[in-house]
């Protein structure tokens, strides 16, 4: 059976159904137990004096035809005890059975309950020669012949009735479960198939059990699937664009080094030159930013201090910056520290330095802070880089993060840069579970703010 809903439906529906019938054959049993009682209440008291009369005056044989007749007509066996509780015909009651007829009395029958299919009566009478017989009778509990011949016609119609609503109760609640594994299923398959924007219903989504909150997930994924899909895409795109520059660069060089007389030869060389040490960079970031997606990178996971790996990112920066008569100053710092890969972190920080130095104004300072950050649930280190640059028009500011993404130029300038380098940082950040973000400052130059983890 491979339908769900019908497993569920059937497997709900065989409960009402064990159910129903338990508890109609437990009130026909205890009907049938009411019923035997009540008839051994009024049967015994006379049948206990004419069984010893029987036996007195007619002997063993009657009393025997007597016995037998009531055998056959119902589901109890007499037996008549004498003086000695032994049974007068020679037979042996089951074990319990004497032993309760001892607790018998002349005036009223004694009966116990049925037990184990079981059940006894007795009751005392003195015969015409003054001996003391007890009419012990043991009475069997209902077979299933007789608990189908009790069933009566309202007990048959409760039965139909509570059998009919629980089906349909049933099959409300089978479709109920196994309707939204059944679109879920059918959308896995759609997006199996290519069709990368395929949602769960809204009906799932909107559920506050499990299977909403599977919708929800499932629709988490999906959006997930489907983002790195296209970013994969992109990528590739980007990549086979930014490698066919540089590649058709070198071409071209080459070519005009072929034609070119001798004397100008260094010239194309170096063109040359510069191109590999440009796709060179270009690959060895690429690879950076592969391995920081898919976890391959393992550099050792250490407590960081940031303060002391800031100031040497400083060091080095004022170092390039001055080519450009820039500094890079820290303004201000609170003892940090973080948990990351060392090396990582400080690519992390340097790309946004380099990046900064690369776009403030001559003779301007790029400033880096460093500070606590409490936050209700999570205390964060806040890493903040200014230049005094143009700053990003606000339709950048949240695109300057993805991989090639490269602010457009005022006249058509060339862009400097992969566009990889912010792309690193905010992988990087994102790995240790910090932030980044970027804002451009009122009197001009953009902020970028990486936020870190604290640790102890």
């Amino acid at each position: 059976m491979r339908n769900l809903f019908l497993k569920i439906f059937l497997w709900f529906w065989m409960t009402f159904l064990i159910v129903a019938v338990t508890l109609a054959a437990v009130t026909v049993i205890t009907r049938s137990n009411e019923t035997m009682i009540a008839r051994l209440s009024l049967y015994l008291p006379l049948e206990a004096r004419h069984a010893a009369d029987i036996y007195e005056r007619e002997g063993k044989a009657s009393l025997r035809h007597q016995f037998d007749q009531i055998i056959e007509s119902g589901s109890i066996a007499p037996y008549l005890l004498d003086e000695n509780w032994k049974d007068v015909l020679g037979r042996n009651p089951p074990a319990g059975a004497v032993e309760f007829a001892k607790t018998a009395r002349e005036d009223v029958p004694v009966i116990s309950k049925l037990s184990r299919w079981n059940g006894f009566a007795a009751q005392q009478a003195i015969g015409a020669s003054g001996h003391r017989y007890t009419t012990l009778v043991v009475a069997h509990g209902p077979s299933v012949a007789d608990l189908i011949k009790g069933l009566s016609f309202s007990t048959l119609f409760g039965l139909f009735a509570i059998l009919l609503i629980g089906g349909v109760f049933c099959f409300w609640l089978a479709r109920h479960i196994a309707g939204p594994v059944v679109q879920l299923s059918e959308a896995a398959g759609r997006i199996a198939d290519g069709w990368l924007d395929t949602r769960s219903e809204q009906s799932i989504r909107l559920r506050r059990d499990e299977i909403g909150r599977l919708g929800v997930s499932f629709d988490r994924m999906a959006e997930r699937i489907e983002s790195l899909v296209y970013g994969q895409q992109r990528l590739f795109g980007d990549v086979s664009h930014e490698l066919r520059s540089p590649l058709a660069r070198l071409s071209v060089a080459e070519g005009l080094l072929r034609q070119c007389p001798p004397d100008e030869r260094p010239e194309y060389l170096d063109r040359i030159a510069l191109e590999v040490e440009h796709l060179d960079q270009l690959i060895g970031q690429l690879l950076t930013l592969a391995r920081i997606d898919s976890g391959a990178d393992s550099s050792r996971t250490e407590r960081v201090e940031l303060s002391s790996l800031i100031q040497e990112v400083a060091v080095d920066g004022n170092f390039e910056a001055q080519a450009k008569y820039c500094s890079v100053k820290v303004d201000s710092m609170e003892a940090c520290a973080t948990t990351g890969a060392r090396e990582q972190l400080r690519r992390a920080i340097e790309n946004v330095v380099r990046n900064a130095i690369r776009y403030t104004q001559p003779s301007t300072d790029v400033e880096i802070t460093l500070r606590k950050q409490y936050a209700p649930a999570l205390f964060r280190a806040v890493i903040q880089i200014r230049d005094h640059g143009p700053g990003v028009t606000r339709e950048h500011l949240e695109k300057i993060f993805l991989p090639f993404y490269r602010i457009p130029t005022i006249h058509s300038e060339p862009a400097v840069g992969a566009g990889l380098g912010l792309a690193i940082t905010e992988r990087i950040v994102q790995t240790y579970g910090g932030s980044v973000s970027a804002t451009n400052a009122p009197d001009g130059g953009l902020i970028v703010n990486l936020e870190l983890l604290l640790t102890d």
